[in-house]
């Protein structure tokens, strides 16, 4: 919701998401949201419906040509909930027909193909076309993936949720392929998280290829020089290589180095160490937590944000937290925590 209102639009918290009534914005936020997973356009008033004839006849005056244009396939992902409309396949077959019978010529489904997603919950069916293409966490930068790696839009929500703004210096010694630090340059330099990827709404016959062009331009025009040191380290050499490799690709200036937490060099000064810690499930645990609460020790001024499952276990290395989001991480909840010594 706090992105939202940053680049200006207006919107109210719905579950799972931010519900905005200006459809209009959709390019600044497919380019500029970071922590969304997509942007979806409803297509009309949510349709009761009972039947599937009834379905079918009212889902056939949706706007589908707005998304659609010939040549184009389709794809559904449909949910059914608490409703006489109970199958999913069926549902999206019927879907697929009112598509055809609006626009007037065959759409081919493919798995590739525009997105739409409907939701049935209660007989109340709510059809919406995805704007955004590939998932938002797929900015085009990531190439090599260490063990258990955390998504970009999950990186840039510990940011964001902990204040960093690129103002300070920033630390992950624990950071794998890198994601934390290259979202962390991104963050620091206004660098748009969209800016070097494709979605789907320029294949759309409304889109105005010129708006987005424009809407580029000026981001690239307000992109700046991290102005604070971002340094990234890890343990393992092929994580460390990883990282230098997926910071080339994004082109942004992290510090990369191959060495322990315990070696984290001391630092007087202040700044955030920012990371992903190993947990039982996800990769084996370890002594990662107590080295980092002994690493920040180095660094007394630091502030910590991290992910984990389990906060108080870093309590009792000796740190106070404070909870900033909870959310879960290839199926696994996780907390998003502040830290201090």
């Amino acid at each position: 919701m706090a992105e939202v209102r940053a680049l200006g639009v207006t919107g109210r918290a719905v579950a799972g998401g931010v519900e905005v009534a200006d459809s209009a914005q959709l390019m600044r936020l497919n380019l500029w949201l970071r922590t969304a997973t997509r942007v979806l356009v409803r297509m009309g008033e949510p349709l009761k419906a009972t039947t599937f004839p009834e379905l079918v006849r009212k889902a056939a005056a949706l706007p589908w040509e707005r998304f659609v244009r010939r040549g184009a396939t389709a794809a559904f992902h449909v949910t059914c909930r608490k409703s006489r409309l109970y199958h999913s396949a069926a549902v999206r077959e019927r879907l697929h027909g009112a598509l055809e019978q609006r626009v007037g010529f065959a759409v081919p489904a493919a798995e590739d193909g525009q997105l739409f997603v409907a939701r049935i919950e209660h007989d109340v069916c709510t059809v919406s076309a995805d704007s955004s293409g590939a998932l938002l966490h797929q900015r085009g930068w990531r190439g090599p993936q260490a063990k258990a790696p955390l998504r970009e839009t999950l990186a840039a929500a510990l940011l964001l949720a902990a204040g960093y703004s690129g103002e300070e210096p920033l630390c992950d010694p624990l950071c794998g392929s890198g994601t934390i630090a290259v979202e962390a340059a991104l963050i620091a330099m206004h660098r748009a998280p969209g800016i070097a990827r494709s979605f789907a709404f320029p294949q759309w016959p409304s889109y105005d290829v010129a708006v987005f062009d424009m809407l580029r331009e000026q981001a690239r025009a307000g992109e700046r020089a991290a102005p604070a040191r971002i340094e990234a380290s890890d343990q393992d050499a092929g994580a460390a290589a990883a990282a230098r490799e997926n910071a080339a690709r994004a082109g942004v200036a992290v510090q990369i180095a191959q060495r322990s937490l315990l070696q984290l060099p001391p630092d007087a000064g202040t700044g955030l160490v920012a990371c992903n810690p190993p947990y039982g499930v996800r990769v084996a645990a370890g002594p990662a937590l107590r080295q980092l609460a002994e690493a920040l020790r180095l660094r007394p001024k630091w502030r910590l944000a991290a992910v984990v499952t389990d906060p108080a276990a870093l309590s009792r290395e000796g740190l106070r937290t404070r909870s900033l989001l909870r959310t879960q991480n290839g199926g696994i909840r996780v907390e998003m925590i502040a830290g201090s010594l």
